[in-house]
């Protein structure tokens, strides 16, 4: 069985746990969160130009282990088709079945 880890980012600021997290957090535009829960931040990054929803599906199945299909959701919107349209600033969900969430590669 492969080796993983989930990160837990609390909104508690003086946690040492998620210090980092929150002080890395300040330049990014889009963020992915592994439920429909803002307290399971799995990462985030700044969008450049040229990234698509296609690349954050690509890069979701690098940095995280699924054992089941996955899809992304826009928080407040339907779920983002893996096309080559510009992604967009905001929250994203992982969406699974609900019997496997998604956890981090070392």
């Amino acid at each position: 069985m492969p080796s993983f880890h989930t990160v837990l980012a609390s909104t508690d600021q003086d946690e040492p746990a998620c210090a980092g997290i929150l002080a890395r957090s300040g330049h990014r535009d889009a963020y992915i969160y592994a439920s429909d829960a803002f307290e399971m931040l799995l990462g985030g990054l700044w969008i450049a130009k040229g990234i698509t929803n296609a690349n954050l599906y690509s890069m979701m199945e690098i940095f995280c282990s699924f054992s089941s299909t996955f899809s992304l959701q826009l928080h407040g919107g339907p779920l983002i088709k893996r096309d080559n349209s510009q992604l967009q600033p905001g929250s994203y969900f992982v969406v699974t079945d609900g019997k496997s969430p998604p956890y981090l590669n070392h």
